[in-house]
């Protein structure tokens, strides 16, 4: 009876060491990363912000009367010289208030030169000649005038640069004060921006800014500034600041839209590369290596100086290493292996 007892028992052991199954060990599998050492640099805040590039000399050519186009000798793009005639009016009214203008001042200056000669020998009265100086110095005016309507019917540049919003045809008319065509001269671009006072005093003229030039597939350039406006804007309550950028390849052009990034004061700081960080929660994070693991620590950033940025306030220290290359699919606490560290 023993022994039927014993035999059941063997059975039942050895069925119940059958039924059970062998617990796997998972090992998991070290993650390949690249670490960059926190380093300590100079960084500063930069301000950024929009504006519109113009050309550092931009004349529009108008009439000072009504003219009628007689001869078109440029078009929109070419290249004008100072002084180079662009367009030829014609103007009967303004002609002969020219030759009227010019009759008149001759015959006053005569008259003045003959009376100035009589009243320094006295045989004249001071308020005859008077009278005559009055005359001579009102038609040099009105000469002068005059002139210069009638000249500007022969239509120069006035300065050097291409030719821009040119639109006549010989017949057209042009009234008085209306643009006829405007001259630019693009070497050097100008933007003007404004500028927060408590960044006022970092500022200097000469000091570095980017241009990044939309219309250009956001081309950077480099500009400088050029000019500090001490006098607040009265309604953006900031200071207008120009600047210049030297258009070597004529690539600029009047017009085009701009963002502007202007450094500010600069201070010691720690930085880690832009990719080290990354967003979770809408909170920034690094991945410090710490006994061959990555360890998830939250930072606070600061200031852009690609490829790097400033850490303001987190556990970092210089010296220590994080993952820049190799987060996607890392996790807190993940056992790391360095495939190469760069600084």
């Amino acid at each position: 009876m023993k022994k039927g007892l014993y035999i059941l028992s063997a059975v039942a052991l050895l069925v119940t060491a059958c039924g059970k199954k062998e617990e796997a060990i998972v090992v998991k599998p070290k993650k390949p990363v690249v670490v960059s050492v926190v380093e300590k640099e100079v960084v500063s805040d930069l301000y950024v912000t929009d504006g519109t590039l113009l050309p550092q000399e931009k004349v529009n050519h108008t009439l000072d009367s009504q003219g009628t186009v007689v001869t078109v000798l440029k078009q929109n793009g070419d290249f004008v010289k100072k002084g180079e005639v662009v367009v030829k009016f014609k103007d009967a009214t303004t002609e002969a208030d020219y030759n009227a203008a010019k009759f008149n001042y001759e015959s006053t200056k005569n008259n003045f030169e003959k009376f100035n000669t009589l009243y320094e020998k006295q045989m004249v009265s001071q308020l005859e000649f008077l009278s005559y100086r009055d005359a001579y110095t009102n038609a040099v005016a009105d000469f002068l005038s005059k002139k210069s309507n009638f000249e500007k019917l022969t239509r120069k540049s006035e300065i050097t640069g291409l030719i821009g919003n040119l639109d006549l045809k010989p017949g057209n008319v042009v009234e008085a004060n209306k643009t006829v065509f405007t001259v630019v001269d693009e070497n050097i671009m100008d933007i003007t921006v404004d500028f927060p006072g408590y960044w006022l005093n970092s500022l200097k003229v000469g000091s570095p800014a980017k241009v990044k030039v939309s219309d250009l597939g956001g081309k950077e350039f480099v500009a400088k500034v050029k000019e500090i406006n001490p006098i607040a804007d009265s309604e953006t309550k900031k200071f207008p600041v120009k600047l210049s950028i030297e258009n070597k390849n004529m690539e600029l052009k009047d017009g085009m839209y701009s963002k502007v990034t202007i450094p500010t004061e600069k201070r010691d700081g720690i930085v880690v590369p832009q990719a080290a960080v990354f967003i979770r929660d809408l909170l920034s994070y690094v991945y410090k290596i710490e006994d061959g693991k990555a360890k998830r620590v939250e930072v606070t950033t600061g200031a852009t100086a690609k490829p790097n940025i400033e850490i303001l306030e987190s556990e970092l220290n210089v010296g220590d290493k994080v993952v820049s290359d190799g987060i996607f699919g890392l996790a807190d606490g993940d056992e790391i292996t360095i495939n190469n560290e760069t600084k």
